[in-house]
């Protein structure tokens, strides 16, 4: 590519996001179903399939919530952990929430009792959608091999993702 060619375009991420049918119930218990799998491999109480959007988060697929979340199946953007992998593109781990610098005052630490998380990001067609993660509510060092069984079911939720796009 020479200077004078303009740089490729990275897709929009709620564009892609809204060529995808997450209301569909079949979906989203696909979805689910890779949610808990990774919980179980992982041996966390809690797994998502998280969609990040300018202001908030949701989840079309989810094993574990309770309460509040679980009826919700969101936050706000400014509670999120997943907004870390989208934004850097990266793995996003915390070990202990209570004593990370960003996360200490989080109201799902300080209020929900979130003290561990892992998540990797979920790319459909170039654009980085959201994050497949785990939460546990202990400290938790998570290793190489944790974060490559999220990668494997981000992986998988992608392809999955990308099977169910609206026509057109």
């Amino acid at each position: 590519m020479n200077s004078h060619e303009p740089a490729p375009a990275v897709p929009d991420r709620l564009e892609v996001m809204a060529g995808i049918d997450l209301d569909n119930p079949e979906l989203r218990h696909r979805l689910d179903h890779i949610a808990k799998r990774t919980a179980d491999r992982l041996g966390q109480p809690i797994a998502l399939v998280s969609m990040v959007l300018n202001n908030a988060q949701f989840f079309p697929g989810s094993y574990g919530l309770q309460g509040w979340l679980d009826e919700l199946a969101g936050t706000p953007i400014e509670w999120s952990f997943c907004v870390n992998a989208v934004n850097s593109g990266t793995a996003y781990v915390v070990s202990d929430a209570t004593t990370d610098v960003d996360q200490s005052t989080n109201p799902l630490v300080t209020i929900d009792g979130v003290r561990s998380y892992a998540g990797v990001p979920i790319v459909v067609n170039g654009a980085i959608l959201g994050a497949h993660c785990v939460l546990g509510s202990d400290p938790r060092p998570f290793t190489d091999a944790d974060l490559a069984e999220l990668r494997r079911g981000a992986d998988e939720i992608s392809e999955l993702l990308r099977s169910f796009a609206l026509p057109g």
